[in-house]
């Protein structure tokens, strides 16, 4: 799946009106800011601030961090929030601007939920002074705690299960994000879920307890909210690679990103003889911020079994073994591979877990099976414009994406296409075992893509259509 890097890439050819935008709101109603005040006032280095301002051509581009664009969003919403109260149920379409649900506030149930979950992980899983949720903040300027758009999303979950005769869930913070965990239908059965698509989608994920990239879309256009935990992650890569050429920049992305898909769990030995044939500090990258040493709880004793299909975890549940990868785990269920001496392991990040081993599962799997049939298949090429396409000047790019909602992959690739809009032919393509669980998806998908040039298939239907190309 391409990694979806937000509104930092969407901005990439007009980051600099964008920052102009947000300039000038921030310094309305008092005295103009430069832009050295503005860039202290986000708390980066003017010569920094001058690079996010360059043309996207120029070789002194950088692209704004998605946290910067997220924190100027945040202080964008503020300003506008003091100075003006009027349109609060309006507002316009498109991204990069603040969505404000029009009449029945149940209708911002979702994204507003969404929102609470996203809020809640940046404090646990960025180290922003929070370690554990908590209803009280503990200082007067910290961060932990629950906020006032915290407590409105709360009560809207609170007003909603009373009104259907349900119990209360949503008084108790630990309490609402346990049951984010499952499917928003089996709780939260409000028309804003059911007849939007949502019911099938969990806002946090039961294995690893951080977001989903339903949650993370479903809130994107909520107060400014964009992406959180894996920027840190993604930015430090792009930094070891922006110092190689452009080709072998290509070159390095595809290795990298094709290694850690197959290979969730490695060995330090195994690890670091892919490293030597990387620069220095794409090597350094990989090893000290990729893989971190697995946790003793997945551990069986001294040793650990890997899925012989993913080489992911195994875990034992109701007395059986099962696979750690969702994506494996619907597809070949479990399979046992090699047992190896748990001390000599190291395990993939959350977010390269989210963000790249489940979704690059079901591409590795359709590149294989397109290479098979005698098609030359690039993975990721020019640094991901998208998942795979046939070779240099080829007319078909696929994005493969699994999202649990059709309607909310919808409407997200109808807003925001990415590199697929660079091919005469793009494709979205669903994973089998995907369509096979979700009612009509592929034909549900297709009806939010209908006016775009987007055609949505499944991984089989896409493999027999170009065996026959």
């Amino acid at each position: 799946m391409q990694q979806d890097s937000g509104p930092a890439a969407d901005l990439k050819i007009d980051q600099k009106a964008f920052l102009v935008a947000a300039k000038r709101a921030l310094g309305a109603g008092g005295s103009r800011l430069t832009w050295d005040q503005f860039a202290a006032r986000l708390g980066v280095e003017p010569r920094a601030m001058k690079t996010y301002r360059m043309p996207a051509e120029s070789s002194d581009f950088r692209t704004i961090p998605r946290l910067l664009v997220e924190k100027i969003e945040a202080l964008v919403a503020d300003a506008l929030k003091a100075t003006a109260t009027s349109g609060a149920e309006s507002g316009e379409d498109r991204e990069g601007t603040v969505w404000r649900p029009r009449g029945d506030p149940m209708n911002a149930l979702p994204a507003s939920l969404a929102a609470l979950v996203m809020r809640q992980g940046r404090q646990v899983f960025m180290g922003g002074g929070a370690t554990m949720v908590s209803g009280v903040d503990r200082l007067w300027s910290g961060v932990a705690g629950l906020g006032d758009e915290d407590r409105r999303a709360m009560a809207l979950v609170s007003r909603a299960r009373l009104t259907l005769g349900l119990r209360d869930v949503g008084a108790e913070i630990h309490e609402l994000l346990a049951h984010c965990t499952k499917p928003l239908g089996e709780w939260l059965p409000v028309p804003s879920v059911t007849d939007g698509g949502l019911a099938t989608v969990c806002l946090i994920d039961a294995e690893d307890r951080m977001p989903t990239l339903e949650a993370e879309e479903l809130a994107r256009g909520f107060a400014g909210m964009t992406g959180l935990l894996e920027e840190q992650v993604f930015a430090a890569f792009q930094d070891s690679l922006s110092k190689q050429s452009a080709k072998d920049a290509d070159d390095y992305y595809t290795q990298v990103r094709t290694f850690v898909v197959r290979n969730p769990v490695v060995t330090r030995k195994h690890l670091l003889k892919f490293l030597a044939g990387l620069p220095s500090a794409v090597w350094v990258c990989v090893e000290q911020q990729f893989y971190e040493p697995l946790p003793g709880a997945l551990a069986a004793g001294e040793t650990t079994t890997l899925c012989s299909h993913c080489n992911n975890v195994m875990t034992r549940s109701r007395g059986a073994l099962h696979c750690t990868t969702a994506a494996c785990a619907a597809e070949h269920g479990a399979s046992r591979g090699l047992t190896l001496p748990a001390a000599d392991l190291f395990r993939l990040n959350r977010p390269l877990r989210k963000y790249w081993l489940e979704p690059g599962i079901d591409e590795l799997r359709l590149a294989e099976r397109l290479a098979a049939r005698g098609h030359t298949v690039r993975m990721y090429p020019n640094r991901d414009t998208v998942d795979l396409d046939l070779g240099e000047g080829g007319k078909v790019g696929i994005d493969l994406k699994a999202y649990s909602s059709p309607e909310l992959l919808g409407e997200r690739l109808r807003r925001r296409p990415g590199g697929l809009m660079t091919y005469k032919t793009p494709w979205l393509v669903i994973p089998d075992w995907l369509a096979r669980r979700v009612p009509n998806y592929v034909d549900r998908v297709s009806a939010c893509l209908e006016g775009s040039p987007i055609r949505a298939l499944t991984l089989a239907d896409a493999v027999e259509e170009l065996s026959h190309a």
